[in-house]
Parts: structure tokens; C-alpha cells; sequence
């Protein structure tokens, strides 16, 4: 529930939602649709009255997308090299004798008790998750390094009844005795969301709503604890296909006592978050779920892979947080989709509020207004993590269908553009000039531009070369301005124009990020499944886990290469017209219209025959 600001209060611009009644609100909802309206008016009024324009738009958009895909392949096939890193140390450390001086990732002994003083605090939500599923998580998750220090929570939702109950109690008997404490939280349905205008809205079911009402239990057991210290929990969620490292607990804590240990409170203001690569059930997924596997794990795994150079990327699906953090900013909401992403926002924003409050406070005369320093960062754990994909037990066709689902319920986290946007606008609003420096308006593009191009350029950029394309045919393969016949774009100013937007060659803005997904991809498996199910088949269920691909003349790679290649040069760019081009258009007009008010349908994964769904994946 949003809390209501004090009089004397800055007002909470952070705690903004797209659903309140008021003008602003409707204007961020509309932004996504009326940028998508805008370019199909631009594409046309370029077709049939200005070529220049139409390829001006192309070549704009082209080269955005190329540098954008390019630059993430290129991060997260060097960031290989750091999971071949990672593995490696872990592994050395594994053989090494269990000491304070040799324990992975410690700093000193001195370190060592300290960070028995770290809780680790997971939550799981649910919603009719095969038993089966959620026991191979938990197990997965007992073999983590000091997992019998854990408070894990089940967070099941009340609306699936006494089932759910059963299935929690069944659970909690056989892994109760591999954690500190093992218990089950129950969502109750028709919660309502308060807003800063004074409405209120009944909550979206999903995962968002659940984590919101799971982690305020977990908060409130933790309190109770005399053996834990709230400042000390980390806090990690995730969906219940998730398999963690063994050693991915242990390295944040690493990471949080160095923190701790050193200048300023940075260990209470840091997000960690690992590639994520849903290739559990790789060789059985159908074609539209291994085909978003590629253009995520791209995402995401290039994404982590560049915050180590500087770069910036939004947590997703699983990731971990000071449970304090989470608490003070409320980083869920109950009528969000994309929890993972309004969880990154708002905590960005309410940094932001912090900052701007500690440095308007009333007295403050130390010289140090240097205006707004949110302090959030997402730090890299560079040991993936293992999830699934969309595969339903039901057989092919009902995997497609259910794929759809899924697609339609990421695009809807085009609202967190709408978010960002009204929360910016409320913060504009609200702070004087002085608390903007260069390095604050840095991170508010940064932040901005994200879920800008996430959902947004790509859309954009499909319609306008697919018109260009259609224009292209229509007129027996030329383009007015444009050569007819040439292979690399000369200096001539309307050569290289043409060239940019795609008019004689497909080659660069189409098949060499293609082939650069294909080729990140194929090391991401290798390195993260088949690899370590080589090298240590039996330590967990973490390396055993090789996504189900079959030897094909003898070799698991030969498999993973022509599966690649197909799925990538055959039925990427059809399949991303249904799943990607349709389903992002029909997000933002439910944004538009409907804000998160969404029909949330939950989508299978198998492995192996047995089916589940919830989550973000």
C-alpha cells in the first residue's frame, strides 16, 4: 500500500502508479502506443509522399537496433570468458580444504564469522506449480554452500486452494530439516493497491502481487527471529524452475561483507543479479520458446556481462537485494506485471528521493550539496542461473498457444516505460534545479532509454523495414535515390544512406546480429551446460543439468550448432512477426487502455513430461 507523505513530507514521487485517475498518469500510459502510431504515420507518409524520410527512419532505427544487438552478443560472448573464470575458481575451491583462509571468495578470517552473520532469505512464488518442480528446486537449492543457514518461503496464492496447502505442507516435511526455516506465505485474492491520488485499485494476480505480500511475511519473520538481524538479511526471489549455483549465495555474501567493510553504506543500495539462461529443457522447447531463449539470453547475458565495464542493465526473473532495501522502498507493487523491472525502477527512484531528501534537509550546511547521487547499482554474479521455457506436456500446438500467453505478459512491461515516465515527471516536479548534476542526469537516461529500447525501437524498427521492404518488392526491387545493384555502401552521401536503411542488402542490419546471436548463444550453452555436465556430472543437480540435448553422431555440440543455426537464419524473423511484433502492439494498447489490468494466464514448462507455470519466464 503506498504511504501517504507527511505534510512537511517531500512528496514520494517514486511511489507513483500509471492507474491513478489523474491527467499525467493517462498521458504515460498513452506514450508507448502514440510512439508506435506516430512511426506507422511517419512510414506511411514516407511510402507514399517522401522516400527520403522512409529511409532516414530506417537508417535511424537500423543502426540503433545493430548497435544495441551487437553491442550485447559482443558483451556476453566475452562475458563467457568470466563464467569460464568463475566456474574454474569454484571448482579449485571445491577441492580445497573447508577453511577459514580458503572458504570461496573470503576476504580474511576476521570476514569469515562475519558473514556467518549474513541470512540468506529466498522466496519461491507460485501458482500451480507441479510438486515435482518445486522438490527438484528446493533439493537444487540445498546444495547450495550454507544453505543450512536459509529462511526459504514458499509463496503460494490463496485462489488455488486447498491443493496448495497440501502440496506446501508435503514440501516443508521433506526439506524442512535442509534450512534454518522452510514455511509458506498464502496470497489472499482481492487485495486492493492505494495510490497517491487517493484511488485504489484491486490487484493484479501474478507474480508481482504475490512477492509483495510473501516478502513482507518473510520481513516480518525475520523481525521476530532473536538470531537474525534484519540489516544483515539478503534477500533473493525467484521462480520456481530456478536452479542457483552452488556457490552464487556464498559470493554475494562475499561481495556484501566487502562492502560492509569498507567507506559508506553501498552493501544496503546493491542489487545482484546473474545471466540467466533458460535452457533446462533446451532440446524439447518448441521452436517460439528457444527462439525468445536466444534474443533474452542475449539480453540478459550481456547485459550482466557489462556492468563490470561500466555498462547498465535492469535486474530480471531471479536476483537479490538487502532485504532492508526492499522493505523501505516497497518494491513491489500489487498491480504491476514486470515485477522484475518495477522493482529495479521504483528502487532507482526511491534513491533518488533519499539522495534529494538528505540533501534538502533543513540545517544542512556541510558543503557537500552536490546535488542528487542515487546510490543503486546492480552488481554481477557471473555463475548462471538455470531456468526453463515456455513447453507444455499438452503437445506441440498448445505450446505455441501458450508461448503466446507468455509473450503478451512480457510486453506488458512496456508499463514500466509508462512508469518511468511519470515518475520522472513527478520527480521534475518535485525537485529544485539544484539537486541535477551531469552524473545524476547520466543515470536518468540510462535508466529512461531501457525499457525505451526494450520495447519501443524494436517495434518501430520492424514496421518501417518492413515497409521499406514491401516498397522495395512493389517497385521491382528498387528504391528511388538508391542503387540497384552494389554490395557495401560507397561514401556518396545517398549511397550510404540507402546502405543504412537496408534498400539493396539485408546483410548488416538483418544477418550479421542474427549470426552474432547464434554465436553467443552456442557458447552460452556450451559454457553453461554441457560443460559442466562433463566435467562434474554428479557435484549438484546445478551441473547435471545439461538441457536434455542428445548426442547427434556422437556429439551434444553438433546438436547445439545445427539447432542454432536453423532456429536463428530459418525461424527467427517469422516467428518474432507473432511473438514479438503483434505481442508488443497488443501491450501497449492495454497500456494504454488498461494500464496492468491484464488477463494473467500462467504458461507450462516441462522437462521430461512434467509441466508448470507461473513466473516471469
Amino acid at each position: 500500500m503506498a504511504e501517504k507523505p507527511k505534510d512537511d513530507a517531500m512528496y514520494r514521487f517514486y511511489q507513483a502508479n500509471i492507474h491513478e485517475r489523474r491527467f499525467a498518469a493517462r498521458v504515460a500510459r498513452g506514450v508507448p502506443m502514440g510512439t508506435i502510431m506516430l512511426t506507422t504515420v511517419l512510414v506511411l507518409f514516407g511510402v507514399f509522399y517522401s522516400v527520403a524520410l522512409l529511409l532516414w527512419l530506417c537508417a535511424v532505427l537500423n543502426v540503433c537496433m545493430w548497435l544495441w544487438i551487437v553491442s550485447a552478443a559482443m558483451f556476453g560472448i566475452l562475458g563467457v570468458d568470466k563464467v569460464y573464470k568463475e566456474l574454474e575458481r569454484e571448482a579449485d575451491a571445491s577441492k580445497a580444504p573447508a577453511t577459514a583462509s580458503t572458504a570461496p571468495g573470503q576476504a580474511n578470517p576476521q570476514a569469515a564469522d562475519d558473514m556467518r552473520q549474513v541470512t540468506h532469505t529466498i522466496v519461491f512464488p507460485n501458482y500451480k506449480e507441479d510438486e515435482a518442480m518445486l522438490a527438484d528446486t528446493l533439493q537444487s537449492l540445498a546444495e547450495a554452500l550454507g544453505s543450512e543457514g536459509f529462511v526459504v518461503v514458499l509463496a503460494m496464492e490463496e485462489r488455488e486452494g486447498p491443493e496448495a496447502r497440501a502440496k506446501a505442507e508435503r514440501l516443508e516435511g521433506r526439506f524442512a530439516s535442509s534450512f534454518a526455516a522452510l514455511f509458506a506465505s498464502y496470497h489472499p485474492a482481492g487485495e486492493l493497491e492505494a495510490h497517491l491520488d487517493g484511488s485504489s485499485d484491486e490487484e493484479v494476480p501474478g507474480k508481482a502481487s504475490n512477492l509483495k505480500w510473501a516478502v513482507q511475511k518473510a520481513y516480518e519473520h525475520c523481525e521476530q527471529e532473536p538470531a537474525i538481524d534484519v540489516e544483515q538479511v539478503v534477500l533473493t526471489v525467484a521462480d520456481a524452475d530456478v536452479f542457483f549455483h552452488p556457490s552464487y549465495f556464498r559470493r554475494i555474501e562475499h561481495e556484501y561483507m566487502l562492502m560492509k567493510e569498507s567507506p559508506g553504506e553501498q552493501h544496503k543500495w546493491t542489487m545482484w543479479q546473474a545471466p540467466q539462461l533458460p535452457y533446462r529443457n533446451y532440446f524439447i522447447s518448441p521452436a517460439p520458446s528457444r527462439v525468445w531463449g536466444y534474443i533474452s539470453s542475449i539480453y540478459e547475458f550481456g547485459g550482466v556481462a557489462s556492468l563490470s565495464s561500466g555498462g547498465h542493465h535492469m535486474v530480471f526473473s531471479a536476483y537479490s537485494t538487502s532485504m532492508q532495501l526492499a522493505h523501505d522502498a516497497g518494491m513491489w507493487d500489487g498491480d504491476v506485471i514486470a515485477e522484475d523491472h518495477h522493482a529495479y525502477i521504483k528502487t532507482f527512484f526511491y534513491s533518488v528521493y533519499r539522495s534529494a531528501e538528505a540533501q534538502l534537509m533543513p540545517g544542512k550546511a556541510d558543503g557537500s550539496d552536490l546535488g542528487c547521487r542515487p546510490a543503486l547499482r546492480v552488481r554481477p554474479i557471473m555463475l548462471p542461473v538455470k531456468s526453463t521455457s515456455v513447453a507444455s506436456a499438452e503437445g506441440l500446438w498448445a505450446s505455441y498457444v501458450e508461448r503466446w500467453h507468455q509473450a503478451t505478459r512480457h510486453c506488458q512491461g512496456v508499463a514500466e516505460l509508462s512508469y518511468s515516465l511519470l515518475v520522472c515527471w513527478d520527480m521534475i516536479c518535485t525537485l529544485p534545479l539544484s539537486m541535477y548534476n551531469v552524473h545524476f542526469v547520466m543515470q536518468l537516461i540510462k535508466v529512461m532509454v531501457r525499457p525505451f529500447f526494450m520495447h519501443i525501437v524494436p517495434i518501430c524498427q520492424a514496421i518501417a523495414l518492413g515497409a521499406l521492404t514491401v516498397y522495395w518488392v512493389w517497385h521491382q526491387r528498387s528504391v528511388p535515390m538508391c542503387p540497384d545493384r552494389i554490395w557495401m555502401a560507397s561514401s556518396d552521401g545517398e549511397t550510404l544512406l540507402c546502405g543504412l536503411a537496408g534498400a539493396w542488402a539485408l546483410t548488416w542490419p538483418v544477418m550479421i546480429p542474427f549470426t552474432m546471436v547464434a554465436f553467443a548463444n552456442y557458447r552460452f550453452i556450451r559454457s553453461s551446460f554441457l560443460e559442466p555436465s562433463w566435467a562434474h556430472p554428479g557435484a549438484s543437480l546445478w551441473h547435471m543439468c545439461d538441457g536434455g540435448i542428445p548426442a547427434t553422431w556422437g556429439s551434444q555440440v553438433f546438436t547445439v550448432v545445427y539447432t542454432i543455426l536453423f532456429d536463428a537464419l530459418v525461424l527467427m524473423a517469422p516467428l518474432m512477426v507473432p511473438y514479438g511484433l503483434l505481442a508488443e502492439v497488443c501491450g501497449c494498447w492495454n497500456v494504454w487502455w488498461k494500464g496492468n489490468h491484464f488477463n494473467y494466464v500462467t504458461a507450462a514448462k516441462s522437462i521430461g513430461g512434467a509441466a508448470t507455470g507461473y513466473g516471469t519466464m
